[in-house]
């Protein structure tokens, strides 16, 4: 028999045994039998399992168990109505009755006992092995998050101790190799490393980040928009000589967010401002709020993103040509806030890249904020 079908095989056994019960009474007033206090208590104790079957059955089907658990339920039932039948048919045979209304009811009362103490054993036995499992799962779940977390953890401080110190040491004496150096060739050789050593940096930069949003549990409050996107901007014209900027951005836009918020922001226009061969480079940053969403636009002029890497463009695909591990930490934190971030428009004028925010008081933010604020509580544990 397929497990599958246990849950209805008991529940037909209770129907079928409330059958015989029914049958039994309507017997007893149409050929208007004589009806002991036996007879009553033998009903009366019966009608529990006989239900209980019924229930039983309905509830195993729609508990969340293992359907391998279904058949040793089923063994239990059976075999506590065969070894209860067997009991109540010795004793048959050492008190015989003439009375058929009495035998059969006998049988009936006994399969209804054995079959549903048989049942409640099995039952209650799945759903034990079931916890068991569940809570071993867990524990093997626990310890491998742990492992992670601690090889996260190494690897972070590998970063930050190893590489990034290393970057900085051959950013400098690459620095000082131009400086020093006497011939042309010799100046691009140390350029070269310089830059490699910066974009190394950077990187290395960026994946600590990445690290930091796997780590960390997100505890979101209200974060003033406009002053992010102001101060980012004052970061692309200090960093980036002869770019173009314009924003419209109205005053106290708020979203739900954390300190990461401004990374969104940083490596939008990074990636508008590096990624363009026109001079100069022109970024626009336009920010609107309707009553459920707050929606920034950054826009620019460069020669648009490839169709081959548009389908993945947030996503930690390697092989990419111009778009990497900051347009990954995008869609990383977009993610973290609850936010959608798309390609709105590109082309060969340009492209825009589109982050929609829930409004703090809407309520996709507020089931956002209730989200982080149960898994910060679930982590603290």
């Amino acid at each position: 028999m397929q497990n599958d079908r246990v849950p209805h095989v008991v529940m037909g056994l209770g129907l079928l045994l409330s059958v015989v019960l029914s049958a039994e009474i309507s017997a007893t007033f149409v050929f208007s039998y004589s009806i002991s206090l036996e007879y009553i208590i033998g009903v009366v104790t019966s009608l529990p399992f006989v239900v209980g079957l019924v229930v039983g059955g309905y509830q195993l089907a729609r508990l969340p168990l293992d359907r391998e658990r279904y058949g040793r339920v089923l063994q239990w039932c059976v075999g506590g109505m065969a070894v209860f039948g067997l009991i109540n048919v010795a004793l048959m045979v050492a008190m015989p009755t003439d009375d058929a209304v009495t035998l059969v009811g006998w049988i009936r009362w006994a399969v209804s006992f054995g079959a549903g103490i048989g049942f409640l054993i099995g039952y209650y036995e799945a759903k034990a092995i079931h916890r068991e499992a569940i809570a071993q799962r867990s524990a093997v779940r626990a310890e491998e998050l742990e492992r992670r977390r601690e090889l996260l953890d190494y690897l972070n401080a590998l970063l930050r101790h190893e590489v990034l110190n290393t970057a900085n040491v051959i950013e400098g004496y690459a620095s000082l190799l131009d400086d020093a150096a006497a011939d042309e060739t010799t100046r691009q050789y140390a350029g070269v490393i310089e830059r490699q050593a910066t974009d190394l940096t950077r990187v290395t930069k960026d994946v600590r980040l990445l690290l930091r949003t796997i780590e960390e549990e997100p505890t979101l409050r209200r974060v003033n928009l406009s002053e992010v996107l102001h101060d980012e901007l004052l970061k692309v014209q200090d960093r980036y000589e002869g770019v173009e900027t314009e924003a419209t951005v109205p005053d106290d836009i708020y979203v739900m967010a954390d300190d990461l918020l401004r990374r969104i922001f940083s490596n939008l226009l990074a990636n508008a401002v590096e990624h363009n061969d026109v001079r100069p480079p022109r970024v626009t940053v336009t920010a609107t709020a309707t009553a459920e969403t707050v929606t920034v636009r950054v826009a620019d002029n460069g020669p648009g993103v490839p169709e081959s890497e548009r389908d993945a463009l947030f996503e930690s695909t390697t092989g990419r040509t111009d778009h990497g591990i900051g347009l990954t930490i995008i869609g990383r934190l977009a993610d973290r806030y609850g936010a959608n971030v798309e390609l709105t428009e590109t082309g060969p004028d340009g492209s825009v890249f589109s982050v929609a925010f829930p409004r703090p008081d809407s309520e996709a933010a507020e089931s956002r904020t209730d989200s982080a604020g149960e898994l910060s509580a679930l982590s603290a544990r």
